[in-house]
């Protein structure tokens, strides 16, 4: 894999998701468009309103960004975009002519070729989950001091999506206690890896670690060559993938054109 295929099979999988699950009045607005090589992805209500993998393809130009514009303004949304620097490199004059800022976000993408070497989890017990309720209630625990407090409802919409676009769900216990979540998406022969997180009161004893063999160890048996996901530069996510064999690939940042 590269970081421009890791951009475009992420990007694809939320389109996919998005255009063909089940519409109700929550989710009237979900939707997606193409962009050089990307998708503008809308989930309502959720933490994924901005473009992924835009210019990926190409560079980009006006009418590019008047499509995500667009899109995001019926939503009543300000459009964003998540780019790699690359991209931010190339067309930035085009960025800066059109009002975009820096949010001041950075995002490494981690990338690993499977398989991995198996990994010793101690006292740490891994399942599959099929209950997106449980997952999900575990998930808003795990993820509740990540958001403010007003973003609540936002992180449990975010959750609920989530569970629902998994190929897997897992969980991970110690000494019986449900203490982390993470969610896993075959595309393909890739394993697009996200929505991991760990009760407070157990960080640091390697659960992390053991949601990550977990999900990578069933997509290898499903035939998954390579994994991947994307977390916070210079965060515990990243050097925990990187002990494990992961590489960091590319680095991404948000930009915001306000409404």
């Amino acid at each position: 894999m590269t970081s421009v295929s890791v951009e475009r099979v992420e990007a694809a999988f939320w389109a996919s998701f998005l255009r063909n699950r089940n519409v109700d009045a929550t989710s009237v607005d979900d939707g997606a468009v193409a962009v050089a090589g990307g998708y503008a992805l809308c989930a309502t209500g959720t933490f994924l309103e901005y473009a992924i993998g835009a210019g990926s393809t190409r560079a980009l130009r006006a009418d590019d960004l008047e499509v995500t514009e667009d899109f995001y303004a019926t939503r009543r949304l300000p459009s964003r975009l998540e780019l790699t620097d690359t991209v931010l490199a190339r067309d930035g004059a085009l960025f800066e002519e059109r009002g975009y800022t820096d949010e001041g976000i950075a995002l490494a993408v981690v990338e690993a070729t499977l398989p991995l070497a198996d990994e010793e989890t101690g006292t740490i017990a891994t399942r599959i989950s099929g209950d997106r309720r449980a997952w999900s209630s575990l998930a808003l625990q795990a993820f509740a001091d990540t958001v403010a407090p007003d973003q609540s409802e936002r992180l449990r919409r975010a959750n609920a999506v989530s569970a629902a676009a998994a190929s897997a769900l897992v969980i991970a216990a110690i000494d019986g206690i449900d203490v982390g979540v993470g969610a896993v998406r075959l595309i393909d022969d890739v394993a697009f890896l996200y929505a991991a997180a760990v009760l407070p009161a157990f960080r640091g004893r390697g659960v992390y670690g053991a949601l990550l063999a977990a999900r990578v160890a069933f997509a290898r048996a499903r035939g998954a060559t390579g994994a991947a996901f994307k977390t916070r530069a210079d965060e515990n996510a990243e050097r925990s993938a990187l002990r494990r064999g992961f590489a960091r690939t590319a680095l991404r940042r948000r930009i915001v054109r306000p409404t």
